[in-house]
């Protein structure tokens, strides 16, 4: 039997649930980059019987949290650092190949 984090055991101090709390540092581990952390958790959350989608839920939680830092400071990078925004500065891979910039395909950010 697999266990959500609704259907946790009684309470911790903090009025949140073992499962809950485990969760929670497995998305921090996530957030943090810390591996050993990460698989302790996990492992702890397995012996809880918590389901491998619960867990996939609460790292997809972080790294939504983690990415949105992240994208926010590259289109900072890009505006301010780059003539007229964009990944290549001005210069584009394409360009390299005698293409026209941004016509590197479907993954070119350069338009």
């Amino acid at each position: 039997m697999t266990t959500s984090p609704s259907q946790a055991e009684a309470p911790a101090e903090t009025g949140l649930s073992e499962i809950t709390l485990n969760l929670i540092a497995l998305g921090a581990a996530i957030g943090s980059n810390a591996e050993r952390a990460f698989r302790a958790h996990q492992n702890r959350l397995e012996a809880l019987g918590v389901s491998k989608e619960a867990m996939i839920e609460a790292v997809n939680m972080a790294l939504r949290v983690k990415g949105d830092p992240h994208s926010i400071m590259m289109a900072l990078a890009e505006s301010t650092l780059t003539e007229g925004g964009g990944c290549c500065g001005g210069s584009c891979a394409c360009e390299a190949d005698g293409k026209e910039k941004g016509d590197c395909g479907e993954d070119c950010d350069c338009r």
